[in-house]
């Protein structure tokens, strides 16, 4: 939105006065205007907010003495890397064939 030059803008400024008419356009703008800063002081807001929740030195100190805690109880540490084993192989049911017993498509056609 912040790639608009000076003949979209015209443009759009034209087919606005052909919808809407000489008498509501200016009205209109001026609605579009406050809803545009309203959401750029929200949208602010929100960024300052986000940047301060970030860069708060107490939070980080706070969260590093809870890891410092759970991997002093013998808790893995997430940030180490490491995984919890794969289950173990099931035994097949007798139901069903090995794999080695069908024949590929390949041999199958020599046949």
């Amino acid at each position: 939105m912040g790639n608009l030059g000076g003949s979209e803008v015209l443009v759009i400024l034209l087919v606005g006065l052909l919808v809407l008419g000489p008498a509501r356009l200016p009205e209109v703008t001026r609605q579009i205007g406050r809803v545009l800063r309203e959401v750029r002081r929200v949208s602010t807001g929100f960024q300052e907010e986000l940047r301060a929740a970030v860069e708060d030195p107490g939070l980080e100190l706070e969260a590093r003495a809870r890891g410092d805690a759970l991997t002093s109880e013998g808790r893995p540490d997430p940030a180490a890397g490491t995984r919890p084993d794969p289950p173990l192989a099931q035994e097949p049911d007798e139901g069903t064939t090995d794999p080695q017993e069908i024949p590929d498509a390949e041999t199958a056609e020599d046949d």
